[in-house]
């Protein structure tokens, strides 16, 4: 960026013929001195002022404008600059220096991220900076984001070493040298105070990474040998390749093989149930229905049958599936319901209102829930019948949402759908006030009652539904509520009126009432184009923030919050060392720092429990969030210092009992393992419980996976708006 001069903003036409203004080396000291002496309170702009001198002066006041910021938001930008020196012959090497010992060594996750995105983004010396970060001892997470960038970046040249990658054994020091040790003797006394050697680890996703680069180049053959590499993933895209490049028997052989093997990952069987359907179409719908109809296949791979099933359009075959639907075991009654939507056929409204009366809960829950896609009036008496005898609040929810569809403007139901709103059960509520709201602004006096409803999920669900409609006068009714908000509740608040109209007051009350009170009588919406720069500016405020409690780096400002630690034996397992000859810490001892640590830091006025779980569940408060205004801190930490690893991995248990707690409006989840006991341990039907539990409530899941990748981790957070990460 240029500096820009009095005559340049008279004159702006005349800018556009200008030769580039000379920049002097006054100039250049002055921008560092300001930079330095002004730290977060200057202007962000001067970060690129500065590169554009392209200097190793600029450089090193850059690495000490830098070093000297307090605020994420100010080292971000200090980040892009250095980015920008990348192909200076004198300054690169310094600063891209800067940039990889942040990307290592910086705690705050957005320094992390942003590192590597500037490096991802040099091209003259990026990919050979994000390489030694990729072969560094750095978290496993910024190397494998390392290795993410640098293949956005590679060319050719890159291939030797992305084989090389991939030919290694995931976690044997030998294979990547990382885990040099030491030859001859052990470390003898006289040896103690030398620098300890770093340890560095092979990873998996690193060479999933390396393979996916190279892999389109591999001959047929390479690609066979592939699909037997222990990594999943690399099976996986060996499978999908080797599926568009062939047709004959062998790979219907090799998919065959796939798609039958029971210990295989279920997203490989489902890869190669596609290519099976691509050689012989329909006739594989036998073999698909028999799979589909056994108790031992993974939910995901049995719903994805289901799916291709009705992508076949056969219409044979969807006769004789809906013939099927509401037959055989539970498991088996789901398959039917879902392979079944492609057949149009009255009588299948009527096998699935059979259904509705169905013992095993999640079947009559799936059936309501199809019906209410049908939208079949045929359905209106079987789902009245079940509406009044249904006790447990989803099924009654599901009903309520199936007969919207179908009597939507009938007098009586309007009447009745109105009284949902007054309910004890909040996911009825909730789904009930989402409905009345999609009648039109006529009805907004509803959601301006369920505002300050004692339910905080049922005043959340008004919030969005407000902020959805963009209705003037909303925002006075938002902010007089938002008084008696905290915690996270007054974070989505703030959020609601930010998007309504890019005021950047935050969770100040004061500021918002003062606005109102002057700008209330004429005030519109901001237009969603505003609303983007707004978004923009707001981003660097919060950003420039400096401090914030934090659980494995996840910012926590609920002041309602479930903290589910996993207790399996696998706990007692080490976490790996950093040195060579080094032990790591036990999981277990990971978990109690960091969870002592953050219970120091919450809010005073934060509510809080902890579930333990291995085998059962263990609440540190019987009652819930709310009993922890009667505790102490220190008996919280006293519970975790207490804590101990040993039995199996009931995640299901856990999750389902911090649900049954109304008060919760976020939870953190932290385990080591796949589920391996309790009620549920498909980690594909965890997820989708979890998904119908909280439809209507809302609750924020942040994961964090210790010690490995657990897919079902990543999903909880995934489908909540929540954050996940992992410690290795």
């Amino acid at each position: 960026m240029f500096k820009i001069t009095l005559l340049a903003l008279a004159c702006p036409l005349l800018t556009l013929t200008r030769a580039p203004l000379e920049l002097s080396v006054a100039d250049e000291a002055e921008l560092i001195a300001e930079l330095t002496k002004s730290t977060d309170q200057a202007d962000p702009a001067l970060f690129e002022e500065l590169a554009d001198f392209k200097s190793r002066a600029a450089a090193e006041g850059l690495v000490e404008a830098y070093d000297s910021m307090a605020s994420i938001f100010m080292r971000l930008e200090a980040l892009k600059a250095l980015g920008k020196l990348d192909g200076v012959a004198d300054a690169e090497q310094l600063a891209l220096q800067k940039i990889m010992d942040v990307a290592v060594g910086s705690k705050e996750r957005e320094l992390r991220d942003g590192a590597i995105d500037a490096l991802g983004k040099c091209r003259s010396k990026g990919r050979a900076f994000l390489r030694m970060i990729i072969e560094s001892s750095a978290e496993d997470v910024v190397r494998e984001d390392a290795m993410e960038a640098h293949t956005r970046l590679s060319t050719t040249e890159d291939h030797t070493w992305y084989r090389e990658l991939y030919d290694r054994k995931a976690n044997d020091d030998s294979a990547d040298g990382g885990g040099r040790k030491p030859k001859g003797r052990r470390r003898g006394r006289d040896e103690e105070d030398e620098p300890k050697e770093l340890k560095v680890h092979n990873l998996p996703v690193i060479r999933e990474l390396a393979f996916g680069a190279i892999c389109k180049k591999f001959d047929v053959e390479q690609l066979y040998g592939a699909t037997e590499d222990r990594n999943p993933a690399v099976r996986r895209m060996a499978l999908e390749h080797i599926g568009e490049k062939e047709t004959g028997g062998r790979v219907e052989a090799l998919a065959s093989d796939t798609f039958g093997r029971l210990e295989e990952f279920a997203p490989n069987r489902i890869v190669a149930a596609q290519i099976l359907m691509k050689l012989n179409g329909a006739s594989v719908s036998k073999e698909f229905i028999k799979v589909g109809e056994a108790f031992i296949t993974p939910m995901e791979l049995r719903l994805a049958l289901a799916d291709m099933l009705v992508s076949l359009g056969d219409d044979k075959l969807n006769s004789s599936l809906g013939k099927k639907v509401g037959k055989g075991k539970a498991h088996e009654k789901l398959f039917y319901l879902r392979a079944a939507r492609g057949l149009d056929d009255p009588k299948l409204t009527k096998s699935i209102g059979r259904m509705l009366k169905d013992k095993e809960f999640a079947v009559a829950v799936a059936a309501a829930e199809a019906l209410a896609e049908r939208e079949d009036e045929a359905a209106k008496k079987d789902l009245e019948s079940a509406l009044k005898k249904a006790k447990d609040p989803l099924m009654v929810t599901a009903c309520v949402v199936a007969l919207d569809g179908i009597l939507k403007g009938d007098e009586e139901w309007e009447a009745e759908l109105l009284g949902y709103l007054e309910g004890e059960e909040a996911v009825v509520r909730n789904a009930a006030l989402g409905a009345v709201a999609e009648r039109g602004r006529e009805h907004m006096e509803h959601l301006y009652q369920a505002l300050n409803h004692s339910d905080w999920s049922t005043r959340l669900a008004a919030l969005k539904l407000l902020e959805e409609a963009r209705v003037p006068e909303s925002v006075g009714k938002i902010i007089a509520q938002m008084k008696s908000e905290e915690g996270r509740m007054a974070h989505e608040f703030a959020d609601t009126l930010f998007d309504l109209t890019g005021q950047p007051f935050r969770t100040r009350w004061g500021n918002w009432e003062a606005w109102w009170d002057k700008e209330g009588a004429g005030f519109k919406p901001i237009s969603k184009s505003e609303l983007r720069k707004r978004r923009k500016e707001e981003e660097e405020r919060r950003l420039r923030q400096v401090t914030a409690v934090k659980f494995f780096g996840i910012r926590i400002i609920s002041h309602r919050v479930i903290f589910i630690i996993d207790v399996s034996g696998s706990m007692n397992e080490v976490t790996r060392a950093q040195y060579v000859g080094d032990q790591g810490e036990p999981r277990i001892t990971v978990a109690q720092r960091e969870l002592k640590k953050c219970i120091d830091g919450l809010d005073q006025k934060a509510l809080f429990n902890i579930l333990t779980f291995s085998g059962g569940v263990d609440p540190w408060l019987e009652d819930g969030v709310q009993d922890a205004g009667a505790r102490s801190r220190d008996e919280a930490k006293e519970f975790v210092d207490r804590l101990g690893a040993m039995g199996g991995t009931n995640l299901y248990g856990a999750l389902r009992q911090a649900f049954e707690d109304p008060d919760v409006d976020t939870i953190f989840v932290l385990s080591d393992g796949e589920p391996s006991t309790g009620d549920v341990i498909d980690p594909f039907e965890i997820r989708e419980h979890v998904q119908r539990w909280n439809a209507e409530r809302d609750i924020e899941i942040n994961s964090i996976a210790v010690g490995g990748s657990f897919q079902i981790l990543e999903w909880l957070a995934e489908d909540s708006g929540g954050t996940h990460v992992r410690y290795d």
